[in-house]
């Protein structure tokens, strides 16, 4: 079809069509960087700041971003995920170590916060390397996954 053989009735349904596709791709590309400046800034409004002491959030508004940075239990912590509202060390954070360090195996919940390729944990006091992306098995469950450390 030639779109100069449309009516304008047609060409009024394809330019609604087009423009509403358009405003839906937009969102998809934007939403989650607004999201995250949004509920940064609601924490910042809050008084929360990263590094401060975890709390349980109450819901999405005030849930941590991706990369938010908290203390609980006497460690460093980093968000995985957006919209964080699970306790470190249970789903959607990763420690956080001094330079040279390693941190404790966190069994992962899902992909949001599996082990990938590289990656370095202690686990029965000895230090592995992920060997693959996805891991959500331990050393002791999946040893092929890991290589553990000399």
């Amino acid at each position: 079809m030639d779109i100069r053989d449309a009516d304008t009735a047609e060409l009024r349904r394809l330019k609604t069509m087009i423009d509403g596709e358009l405003g839906r791709r937009q969102t998809l590309a934007t939403a989650e960087k607004q999201a995250t400046e949004l509920n940064t800034a609601y924490l910042a409004a809050s008084g929360v700041a990263q590094g401060d002491p975890w709390r349980q959030p109450t819901s999405a508004v005030d849930a941590y971003p991706l990369d938010w940075t908290v203390e609980h239990d006497g460690k460093s912590w980093v968000s995985l995920v957006a919209a964080n509202v699970w306790m470190p060390g249970e789903s959607g954070w990763r420690e956080v170590v001094e330079d040279g360090g390693v941190p404790e195996y966190v069994a992962p919940t899902g992909a949001h916060d599996a082990y990938n390729t590289g990656d370095r944990v202690m686990f029965d006091d000895a230090e592995y390397v992920a060997l693959q992306d996805g891991l959500v098995w331990s050393p002791a469950e999946y040893p092929a996954g890991w290589e553990k450390q000399a």
